[in-house]
């Protein structure tokens, strides 16, 4: 497949700004300078290459101070620009642990303290886990797409119990953010992109002290009935 002007422009910035983000972890190493520029100069600039509008909403529900297991539905690669235009917290993403091997995109993750998910055992996933806790704990938050991979049509799918275990293990408020219109502009399977718009939509965080360690099925409905509803609706719960 061959990609179309907007999407081998948006990759070009991106590989641009991998590469200083790698210099930048080496001269400020704590990741803040890396966050900046994903969050200021990336996410909603290359969006915007793509022609895509990027719209947030429920921002007031975010407390600067907390950290999060942030949970968002995942349809699209747009999923990630969003999230960094879309929230103005320091974060690390969970991510398989190939993505890092990248050249430059991979190696920037590596350096900025992003978290590695083996899956080919089921050792190796719940170690990745509790380094995880112990990392939200002390922050930043940390985002998880429960799906575990991209939808394959757009809607969502069911949701893996990892990020719930998290939460529970690391004792802080789950953040849910629907991500509607990413499919449309970038679905699977596909390198062009199409202009269109996003709505970044974040919930009301939930709590995870009421239940124990063997409550991690409330928590995930709970979860999933938040994000399924921002998701039809557009609206913040």
């Amino acid at each position: 497949m061959i990609p179309n002007f907007r999407s081998a422009l948006m990759g070009l910035y991106t590989l641009f700004l991998a590469t200083v983000a790698v210099v930048g972890v080496f001269l400020e190493p704590t990741g803040r300078l890396y966050m900046w520029i994903a969050g200021n100069l990336w996410g909603r600039t290359v969006l915007s290459i793509g022609g895509i509008r990027l719209v947030v909403k429920g921002r007031e529900n975010i407390q600067k101070k907390q950290t999060y297991v942030v949970c968002a539905n995942h349809a699209s690669q747009m999923d990630i620009p969003a999230v960094f235009g879309g929230l103005n917290i320091p974060v690390r993403f969970m991510a398989k642990k190939s993505l890092f091997f990248i050249p430059i995109f991979g190696w920037s993750m590596w350096l900025a303290g992003f978290i590695p998910v083996s899956r080919t055992s089921t050792r190796k996933a719940r170690e990745s886990i509790q380094k995880a806790a112990r990392k939200v704990k002390k922050g930043p938050s940390v985002l998880v797409f429960p799906e575990g991979t991209r939808s394959a049509n757009g809607q969502i799918q069911s949701f893996k119990s990892g990020a719930f275990v998290l939460a529970l293990q690391a004792g802080v408020p789950i953040l849910p953010v629907a991500i509607r219109g990413s499919y449309q502009v970038f679905p699977r399977n596909t390198v062009k992109v199409s202009p269109g718009t996003i709505e970044f939509v974040i919930g009301t965080p939930i709590q995870v002290t009421d239940v124990d360690m063997n409550g991690k099925e409330i928590i995930r409905q709970r979860t999933k009935d938040a994000i399924s509803k921002m998701f039809e609706t557009g609206d913040s719960v």
